[in-house]
């Protein structure tokens, strides 16, 4: 009598060097964003706030949010530049 072992397969091979695939991202709109809540400002614009800077939003208008980012002072994003973070 022989005992069948089954595995799991591995949705990609790892490859020394690579970086680990992310998850997908949930982006930001009026419907998801409410004042209070923390989201990831995912925008590179030359004198704007740093990649990957999380901040809290202080309100949320029908195309963009006032986000408070802490030192980097107060903006206005549009929300194709927002993501919120997943909860670990």
């Amino acid at each position: 009598m022989s005992v069948t072992t089954i595995r799991e397969p591995e949705a990609q091979i790892r490859m020394p060097g690579m970086p680990a695939p992310q998850a997908p991202r949930v982006v930001a709109n009026p419907e998801r964003v409410t004042p209070g809540q923390v989201v990831q400002y995912l925008g590179r614009v030359n004198g704007g706030p740093r990649f990957g800077v999380e901040g809290t939003v202080v309100q949320a208008l029908r195309r963009k949010a006032l986000v408070d980012l802490g030192r980097a002072g107060k903006w206005h994003i549009p929300y194709y530049f927002l993501t919120i973070p997943e909860a670990a």
